[in-house]
């Protein structure tokens, strides 16, 4: 008898036949490779076009002294002083957010006027994109088709057609700001896409502690959205979702994060700062200040007609005022939905209360001075234009709205074609910097507003230092400045003129400036600039900065 156990036969592993659903997710993954790819291709030649746009209408505007020590900073990183060391700067040193952009184009094309211009449009551009991609939304959430393209274009039309003047300038030719909002709209991209993933927590958490180390106002349109939306979004629940906690530890740790790295740059002999002297408005100050927050939103939306004298530059602000209002119509709609409690989108209720709080804090705080303050309310723009494309597509393209909105566009279309015709911006800078180049005047000091304009403008070959005059003697202006700059035992530190320019923003007195220096030996007169020389050099004359 055979004594052989027996085992059960084994049946043949027939392969699995894969089930209707994992088939057709396997068709729309394999549908979706190459629409990724035309989507990047579209993104990246879209970037191109755009950038050498935003580049000719960023030369419509003229170079201020910010931009110009924006370009000074730009290229001492790129000669290798990478912590400024020796620099004072203003609060909102832009260190991680703008300079690097300034940095990068000051390495190939020196320090000259084009860095300020190529600089400010490659920052806007990259602003441009993300905020396209937020308004498409991610995961879930993301359009396709047709009402991705119309989510697209709204951002678009709403940003890319700045109005030649205060608008461009504010956009086109920072730091103003526009690259802090990059960093922003960076993080809420995370948040949008990869918020469930330790590493998307992790971007999120350096994007976010980078943006308030360069600029405080991140802490108000970034770090204080997120930790409010998130925070109420947890308030009452027993299980805590990883990706909600993840989020909320990433902007609660930003300001702690960002105050170690200031440390580290001051010991490790980076750049110094001056203090932020910001506080709340007195009551009486209130009224000039909501009259600077409603035209300081015009200014930044392009829509400022106010004062304007009748021509097409007034006319393109008149023609940009819809979009003000579909910004602010689809606030009003995303809010009274949260409040509602109907379904609202995490992204889209950040940029709700981002909005609000940057309203806010422009009303109610000392930093509202002018309409060159306009500046801390580009966050406003750019998260209402974010936020129209998302929330707004449905409700603009439907129906009776969609010509309205089709012929808007339209309008908008013809507002860059005006800022493609405008001229580029005569600089009077490069004109008294060739008059001293010929008169082999190469160093003086002037206010700040003239400094250091003529020094880009004549691509550092005529070097301006900014100085401060009073009754008690002159002074290095320490601010955006190079402390070697006023060290008369440096090699070529020889200052034997003061620039004043007669039609400027705080020229240097002329009284107390021959007060302090004595009567120059000869001076000449340049279109609005006078130039006033002496036989030695003035630095020598410098006296210590007031404590």
């Amino acid at each position: 008898m055979d004594s052989r156990r027996l085992h059960p036969a084994t049946p043949t592993r027939m392969p699995r036949r894969p089930s209707e659903t994992e088939g057709r997710d396997a068709l729309l993954e394999q549908a979706r490779a190459p629409g990724r790819l035309q989507w990047a291709g579209a993104a990246a030649a879209g970037g191109a076009l755009l950038f050498a746009i935003c580049e000719r209408v960023s030369a419509t505007a003229p170079i201020t002294a910010d931009s110009a020590n924006a370009v000074l900073q730009g290229d001492a990183i790129a000669g290798g002083n990478v912590l400024l060391h020796g620099w004072t700067l203003s609060r909102a040193s832009f260190l991680a957010t703008d300079l690097p952009f300034y940095a990068v184009v000051a390495a190939f094309r020196g320090a000259t006027a084009a860095v300020a211009h190529d600089a400010a449009a490659a920052i806007f551009t990259l602003l441009v994109l993300s905020a396209c991609f937020l308004a498409r939304g991610s995961g879930r959430h993301r359009a396709h088709g047709r009402d991705a393209l119309v989510r697209i274009a709204i951002p678009i039309v709403l940003l890319v057609a700045p109005v030649p003047g205060a608008g461009a300038q504010l956009m086109l030719l920072g730091p103003f700001h526009v690259g802090t909002t990059l960093l922003i709209v960076l993080a809420l991209l995370l948040v949008d896409g990869a918020a469930d993933r330790l590493l998307g927590i992790a971007m999120i958490w350096a994007l976010l502690s980078l943006a308030v180390l360069s600029d405080t106002l991140a802490l108000y349109v970034g770090v204080v959205p997120l930790v409010f939306v998130y925070a109420v979004r947890l308030l009452g629940r027993r299980l805590l979702p990883w990706p909600d906690v993840g989020v909320l530890m990433a902007a609660v740790l930003a300001l702690p994060t960002a105050a170690a790295l200031t440390l580290m740059l001051h010991w490790l002999g980076g750049f110094t700062t001056v203090p932020l002297h910001a506080g709340l408005a007195g009551i009486g100050d209130l009224p000039r200040n909501l009259a600077l927050t409603i035209e300081g939103t015009l200014v930044v939306f392009g829509a400022d007609f106010i004062g304007q004298p009748p021509g097409a530059v007034t006319l393109a602000a008149v023609v940009r005022l819809p979009g003000l209002a579909v910004v602010a119509v689809t606030w009003w709609r995303t809010v009274c939905s949260w409040r509602r409690g109907e379904p609202v989108d995490v992204i889209d209720k950040v940029l709700v209360v981002g909005m609000a709080v940057n309203l806010a804090a422009y009303l109610f705080s000392n930093q509202a001075i002018d309409l060159r303050t306009s500046r801390y309310l580009v966050p406003l723009l750019v998260f209402g234009a974010v936020l129209a494309g998302r929330c707004g597509a449905g409700w603009l393209w439907q129906g009776r709205l969609r010509l309205p909105a089709s012929a808007a566009a339209l309008a908008y279309s013809g507002v860059l074609v005006v800022g493609l015709a405008t001229p580029g911006a005569v600089s009077p800078e490069a004109a008294v910097g060739k008059f001293l180049e010929q008169h082999h005047l190469t160093y003086g000091v002037s206010g700040y507003w003239e400094a250091g304009t003529v020094t880009v403008a004549t691509d550092g070959r005529v070097r301006v230092r900014a100085v401060s005059v009073d009754g008690q003697g002159a002074y290095p202006y320490r601010w955006e400045a190079d402390d070697t700059w006023y060290d008369p035992s440096t090699p070529g530190n020889d200052a034997r003129f003061v620039l004043r320019d007669a039609a400027g923003l705080q020229p240097l007195d002329r009284r107390l400036t021959e007060h302090t220096f004595g009567p120059p030996s000869r001076e000449y007169r340049v279109g609005r600039y006078e130039v006033l020389v002496w036989d030695r050099n003035l630095l020598n004359d410098l006296r210590p900065p007031p404590t």
